[in-house]
């Protein structure tokens, strides 16, 4: 598929010749918009060259909108095969609001030492996709744009909530647990079964369970990720891979209304 794709007035043009010989369409003010006049054409171009990389990251538990150099992790990892990601956000310590009592009791879920709550982790949600995404780059007067692979949203993990529970709860059976160890070491007997069909089904249907999938995700380990935020060189490295190279017309086979219907989805203001 060719990368480049100059989408200029002429696209307005044949919506209007092809609307004057069916029916108007909505004026402008019938979808909210001011009815402003075409004062500038830019041609616009498609490339994939990031495509199958590209995700959008959206932070849904942050108040305000997030700056660059706002949300700088210490630590980011990935499981490449299913794609998740987490990332280490620092929490201040120091602050005034910050309660170190309750913030060393938590962070038991963390490590043994004694050390302080002072991370928050931040773990990917997939989003079902309902609608396209791009990145768009205004470069040399042109509009470039980029599909986006998926959507993710980053909400905070509580897994070391998890783990101060399981401490306490081990620490009330200190007891008990030496006379399950006696237990343990007993001898047992190992059986071997040959599965029946009927068994080799069920298995199956149970490694497509979410159960099964969701251990395959905790088996898979986790890959450090090097995170650059926006204005460093290896950021700026890579956004001039946004920028499309092929300068080739995209030949549309559609309508102009088809193709606006296909990336913004039904354009009667009514619906």
């Amino acid at each position: 598929m060719p990368e480049s794709m100059d989408i200029k007035i002429d696209i307005d043009m044949d919506v209007k010749m092809e609307v004057a010989s069916t029916k108007p369409l909505p004026s402008a003010a019938a979808y909210g918009l001011p009815d402003d006049e075409i004062v500038a054409e830019i041609p616009v171009f498609l490339t994939h060259k990031l495509s199958k990389n590209l995700h959008l990251l959206q932070y849904p538990q942050s108040p305000n909108q997030v700056k660059p150099g706002q949300l700088v992790p210490s630590v980011a990892r990935i499981k490449p095969i299913h794609g998740q990601i987490e990332m280490d956000m620092p929490l201040d310590v120091q602050s005034p609001m910050y309660n170190t009592e309750r913030g060393r009791e938590l962070g038991a879920g963390l490590s043994d030492n004694g050390r302080l709550l002072d991370i928050q982790t931040l773990v990917s949600v997939d989003i079902p996709k309902s609608s396209n995404y791009l990145a768009a780059v205004v470069h040399s007067g042109e509009l470039h744009l980029t599909p986006m692979e998926k959507v993710t949203q980053l909400r905070p993990s509580l897994k070391y909530l998890d783990k101060v529970a399981e401490k306490i709860k081990a620490a009330s059976k200190l007891d008990d647990d030496e006379d399950d160890e006696e237990k343990e070491a007993k001898a047992q007997t190992v059986q071997v079964t040959v599965r029946t069909a009927e068994a080799e089904e069920a298995l199956r249907q149970q490694q497509n369970s979410i159960a099964f999938m969701q251990q395959r995700l905790e088996e898979e380990p986790w890959s450090k990720l090097s995170y650059f935020d926006v204005g460093t060189e290896e950021s700026t490295s890579v956004s001039q891979r946004l920028v499309a190279s092929n300068r080739e017309d995209l030949l549309c086979k559609s309508t102009p209304d088809e193709y606006l219907t296909a990336i913004i989805g039904n354009m009667n203001p009514n619906v």
